[in-house]
């Protein structure tokens, strides 16, 4: 498990203001809004600009963002994923690493503005980068008003750390498969309906083991339970648990994608887990969808996003999701499910 010893996360409005009001170095650059490339692209690449330039930015450095969720309605996560893209271009190398440089970067709104800002502390100094956009001149298109919504319903939690959770593809009534690491190693679980463990099938024999990075995904069949880790396959069945593994390419799995049950659209389930230290909005965006920004759904949850993973057949309009709850510590699974109607 991570071990963080940053401040608690602030709201993007709070860290701008924290650092425009105490740091004599902050520049700041505004995009005018008469101009055509005043958008929120280009303002992300001034600011992955202004801070390649800080003087005596060297080695690697470790990047949190600092969002406020409503915003984050109109503007998705994808402009994260752009700042590191530029950053990287201009030979910022971006690590997880716990002791690089943290840079912190908000983006915020006013009335009358966006903002975006970086900031990082070198030798007990503050750099501070600030662009700042007309809040006129900012839109993304939105996608058109869809009679659907995102019902969520927690039908799991348990102290032991969840990395995947599935339907169960036979005829054994309503529940789940779950993946944890409990206090034993490794265990592949059946759950009923109600929440109570019917089976647990032991995977510590196998020497298959877990790590941040190393997490396990299931892949149900209609006779015994695959599970997926980096460089290892292993598989079971019910009847007879006794797992077999052997050595297996991982590939990540794919976006989940639902169907609705009023309309023939699909939407696709986006969520990036990479900051394990604050909730996270899942974004249900239509297939197609040129940004993630576009999306017309969103879905709170208690903590970083761990997994998705789709229903299958019968539940094609329903995912699960696997959350860690930073308020509790334990490890909650959700039903997702597209409804129909506002």
């Amino acid at each position: 498990m991570r071990q963080n010893s940053d401040c608690p996360p602030l709201s993007a409005l709070s860290i701008f203001l924290i650092l425009l009001l105490a740091a004599p170095c902050a520049l700041g650059q505004s995009v005018a809004a008469g101009d055509a490339t005043a958008t929120l692209d280009a303002a992300v690449q001034q600011l992955a600009d202004r801070v390649a330039g800080i003087p005596n930015l060297r080695g690697p450095v470790r990047v949190r963002y600092f969002q406020e969720a409503g915003f984050a309605t109109e503007t998705g996560k994808d402009w994260q994923d752009m700042f590191r893209e530029e950053l990287e271009k201009l030979r910022v190398n971006v690590t997880e690493d716990a002791g690089a440089n943290l840079l912190r970067v908000g983006l915020a709104e006013t009335p009358t503005e966006v903002v975006l800002s970086a900031g990082v502390r070198l030798n007990d100094r503050e750099e501070v980068r600030i662009v700042t956009l007309a809040r006129a001149a900012f839109a993304i298109p939105n996608v058109p008003v869809s009679p659907i919504r995102v019902d969520q319903q927690m039908v799991y939690q348990s102290g032991d750390r969840i990395l995947d959770a599935a339907f169960p593809t036979d005829d054994a009534g309503p529940g789940l498969v779950i993946l944890a690491n409990r206090a034993a190693g490794l265990s592949v679980l059946r759950v009923d309906g109600a929440g109570k463990i019917r089976q647990a099938v032991s995977l510590a024999g196998t020497g298959a083991r877990v790590s941040r990075d190393n997490d396990g995904e299931l892949q149900l069949h209609a006779n015994d339970v695959g599970v997926v880790f980096a460089g290892k396959a292993c598989r079971m069945a019910w009847t007879a648990p006794d797992a077999s593994c052997h050595a297996a390419k991982s590939a990540r799995r794919a976006a989940t994608a639902l169907k609705a049950r009023c309309g023939d659209g699909t939407w696709k389930l986006l969520a990036d887990g990479s900051d394990w230290f604050a909730p996270e909005l899942l974004q249900v965006v239509p297939e197609g969808s040129a940004r993630k920004g576009s999306a017309a759904l969103l879905s709170n949850f208690p903590g970083p996003i761990l997994s998705v993973s789709p229903g299958g057949e019968p539940n094609e309009d329903s995912a699960l999701v696997v959350t860690r709850n930073l308020r509790t510590g334990n490890y909650e699974v959700y039903k997702i499910t597209l409804a129909c109607g506002n």
